[in-house]
Parts: structure tokens; C-alpha cells; sequence
């Protein structure tokens, strides 16, 4: 068995459409002997079951099954009896499209998932994907894919049914905390591979730069370095790193990206063993950057993003503003197999330079900024062919905020269709140049979900962004 130069930190098991999540390394390749102890050698008669039902199966099942198909779900059986959705066996196509995200472009809906309980769960999408035009959200929970459930399934049988060739359609039900179930349906396209994007803002005379960044794919590291030294260039006041809604990646990206910026006595984070075993990676810079810097940060926000934001924290004494994230503290590592299969196997937890384990906790910014509510509003009408005087319940709250957001105050009692919603519906359909009813129909729901999600790509509407532009700014 080889340990490959991949080692994933992703906060999925899989990303959807391409077979693989965000990932990340934690040291590089080479090849790992694989011992075998006392107590392994003694269960060798044990395993000889294996052999013993593959025959049976073989010999007696009514069905045609090949030995491939058998022996791909006993290793995937020992994974999953390990209970740890991060720790997965991937097959030779798996493998494949694991693999293709770390370097190149990818067909599919352009988001991460993770497997929580018996739900599959979205952990973030991508920047500009078909998943966040069409207002998927982290935390949303898929209930089911193009009508059948997902209840008990595994992230990688979930990825196998959302993927498909650009052009195609998918539907997923999901689950919005404190929202009706609703349909989306995404239109599967090429995800592009670009992962930083850089731009500069004035900020009441200092001119500050910020560099969003996607994810952490091989790409990245140099894609962020470029971007920095741009902007220094500029002789900037103040940086704002953007991660929201990154899932994560290569380790070995966010530890060059973010070296620059903490002490070379500093650790920028520790992982930590089965053993109990610590290995830590310090910074490079030999003085303190002459700017602020500002992290942005949700709960989309994972992994290699959380230590980017933990290690820029606690060692370069960075600010961090937005919200709570995800919090995945713990590291996989990918070995290949000789058939070109894969194990993906958790093998170490990673802390913070001060040794802090972030899993299931996540890094809490020191600046708390939420996004006003209507940013959780995907769609109006779920299983309503429409709203009118005298409804009430969620998608009338959700129109509520909606047609508040933009610029059509409906006063009244939100979550109940009144009379002054009445009226705040026909004005818009009167500027809009639609049949003037007062109801919300389906023509009228996408022309408010159209309009709000205008305000939503405009910056100036983004608070946590403005915030962290303010302090970068101080």
C-alpha cells in the first residue's frame, strides 16, 4: 500500500457531481510498510470467511455478480463499520473523480456535502456554481434526489445519483432550518477551477485589499500569492481573507498562504496522532505584516478554512468577523491502492498554534456579524401554487421579508397575508408589468426571487463584508 501525496482534510466525503470533496495533505508521498501484529496474524482463520461467502455467493446466489462487485463491498463494509463518514473506500472511477478536483474543472452542481446521522447534509457551495445561483445553503439537508429519498443513505451513494453531464437536470427536496420542505431543481455545469479572487475597496481613504478564496485545491497556494503580492503592490491599509462558505482542501496550500503572515516561533497549526503524537508547523515571516488583516468566516466555512482562520487568529492576531464555523478538527489521509482504488481513512486531528481542537465547536470570530434573515430565503412558493389574503406560515413570512428586502414594505403581522401585503404585492406587479392581482403566484414569486437575488450578488447589501471592511480599515 502506497500513502499517497493526498491527504484529505476535506469537510466532506464527497462533493456534489464530482465524486470527491475538497481535500487537502498532510505529508508528502511515499510508501508506508504495513505491519502485521500478533493479533492480526491470529485472525487469519477468521478471514478466511470472507473467502468462504464469496464462494457461497458465488456458487448458490440467483443473480449474475462479479468478483469485482464483491470484493469493492467488502472493503467499503470495512470502512463504514468504522462509523466515521470521512473514512471511506473509493473504487478506480471514485478515485478518479476524487482526484480531478484537486487540479482541474469538473461537471456537476458545484457543491460539498457530509453525511450527518442518517442525513445527507450540504456543507457549502461553490462561488458562482448552478448549487448557489439556484439558493442552496449550508445546513440544508436533502431529503430527497429527483423524488426518491436519501434517509440512511451514504454521501457517496447521494453523489453517484446527483451527478450527470453538464446540461442535465437535478431535483433536490431539501430542509432549511425553520422552513417548509421545498423543490430546487439545478442545472449540472462545468465548475470552473479558479479559486481566489482578488479586489481592492476604499474604506473612508485607506485603500484595502481583499482576496476571497474558494477553496484550497492545488491551484490555490500560488492563485493567493499572486493575488497578495498584487495588492501589496498597492501598498494596502488592511487585507480581508473571505472563506466563507469554503469547505476546505490541501493542507499544504493553507499552510504556504498563511506562513507569510505568523512568526517563525509560532506554530500555524499541530496535528495530533492516534498515538497522541504532535507535529507542528511554524510560520515564515520575520516581521509583522504592516496592515490589518481580517478574516471572514460562517458556518460554511471548514476545515482548511478553519485553520486559515483559528491559525491567523491566534497566531498573527488577526480579527475575525461573520460567524461561528463549521468545525471539522480532524485530518484524512488518502492511500492509494494498485488497481487505482483508494482508502480515505481518518488518521490524525489537527489543533490550533495554541492547541486548541476546534471539532464540532468551530472557530468563533471575535467580531459577530449575522447576515440579515432574508439571505435564507431560496425560494417563495414550495408546495403552494400560490398566496393570497388569509394565508399565513412560513412562505408567507419568507414573501414578508422578501418583498421588504426589496423596497416593498408590506407592514402587517409577518407570516400572515393581510391587507397591507395586498397592496405591497400589487405594487410591485404594477412595476414589474404583470397582471395585477395581489396574489403571489408563480410568475410573481420568481420576479421577487429574481429581484432579491440582485441584492444579494450586490456587495453593498453584504454586512459581514462591509464590517470586515471597516475593521480592516481602523
Amino acid at each position: 500500500m502506497k500513502k499517497s501525496t493526498t491527504a484529505v482534510i476535506a469537510v466532506s466525503t464527497f462533493g456534489l457531481g464530482l465524486g470527491a470533496g475538497a481535500v487537502g495533505m498532510l505529508a508528502a508521498g511515499g510508501t508506508d510498510s504495513v505491519s502485521t501484529s500478533s493479533s492480526s496474524a491470529n485472525a487469519t482463520g477468521d478471514w478466511k470467511k470472507v473467502d468462504q461467502v464469496r464462494q457461497m455467493i458465488e456458487q448458490n446466489y440467483l443473480e449474475d455478480v462479479t468478483d469485482k462487485e464483491l470484493l469493492d463491498g467488502a472493503l467499503s463494509g470495512m470502512a463504514e463499520v468504522l462509523d466515521d463518514p470521512y473514512s471511506v473506500y473509493m473504487d478506480e472511477s471514485e478515485t478518479a473523480s476524487f482526484n480531478t478536483n484537486l487540479s482541474s474543472s469538473f461537471e456537476g452542481i458545484g457543491a460539498t456535502l457530509e453525511q450527518k446521522g442518517e442525513s445527507i447534509v450540504i456543507v457549502s457551495p461553490i462561488k458562482g456554481s448552478p448549487a448557489e445561483k439556484a439558493g442552496i445553503k449550508p445546513g440544508d439537508v436533502i431529503l430527497e434526489i429527483d423524488g426518491k429519498s436519501t434517509k440512511g443513505q451514504k454521501t457517496d451513494q447521494a453523489v453517484k445519483k446527483i451527478r450527470g453531464e453538464k446540461g442535465t437536470n437535478v431535483v433536490l427536496t431539501i430542509q432549511r432550518s425553520g422552513q417548509d420542505a421545498m423543490d430546487i431543481t439545478i442545472k449540472r455545469d462545468t465548475i470552473p477551477i479558479e479559486t481566489v479572487y482578488t479586489s481592492t475597496e476604499d474604506v473612508n481613504g485607506k485603500k484595502i485589499g481583499v482576496l476571497q478564496v474558494t477553496q484550497f485545491s492545488e491551484p490555490t497556494a500560488k492563485e493567493f500569492e499572486k493575488g497578495l503580492a498584487k495588492l501589496e503592490s498597492q501598498n494596502i491599509d488592511g487585507l480581508v481573507i473571505d472563506v466563507r462558505g469554503n469547505p476546505g482542501g490541501l493542507l499544504t496550500a493553507v499552510s504556504s498562504m498563511i506562513a507569510p503572515f505568523i512568526p517563525k516561533d509560532v506554530p500555524i497549526y499541530q496535528v495530533e496522532n492516534n498515538k497522541g503524537e504532535r507535529q507542528q508547523e511554524f510560520g515564515k515571516a520575520d516581521e509583522k505584516k504592516p496592515y490589518n488583516i481580517v478574516v471572514l468566516e460562517d458556518g460554511g466555512s471548514a476545515s482548511a478554512s478553519e485553520i486559515l482562520a483559528a491559525g491567523l487568529k491566534e497566531g498573527a492576531g488577526a480579527e475575525v468577523v461573520g460567524t461561528k464555523s463549521f468545525g471539522k478538527g480532524i485530518v484524512q489521509s488518502a492511500y492509494d491502492l494498485k488497481d487505482g482504488s483508494d482508502l480515505k481513512l481518518t488518521t490524525n486531528k489537527w489543533l490550533t498554534p495554541d492547541g486548541n481542537w476546534i471539532h464540532k465547536k468551530g472557530v468563533k470570530p471575535t467580531i459577530e456579524v449575522k447576515q440579515p434573515a432574508y439571505f435564507n430565503v431560496t425560494k417563495i412558493l414550495t408546495d403552494q401554487k400560490s398566496l393570497t389574503v388569509g394565508d399565513y406560515g412560513k412562505s408567507v413570512e419568507n414573501a414578508h421579508l422578501v418583498l421588504e428586502a426589496i423596497g416593498y414594505e408590506p407592514k402587517g403581522q409577518n407570516g400572515y397575508f393581510g391587507d397591507t401585503m395586498k397592496q405591497a404585492v400589487e405594487a410591485l406587479q404594477k412595476d414589474a408589468k404583470l397582471d395585477v392581482t395581489g396574489k403571489i403566484d408563480q410568475q410573481t414569486a420568481g420576479e421577487m426571487e429574481t429581484r432579491l437575488l440582485k441584492k444579494l450578488e450586490d456587495d453593498k447589501n453584504d454586512v459581514q463584508r462591509k464590517k470586515a471592511l471597516e475593521v480592516a480599515a481602523q
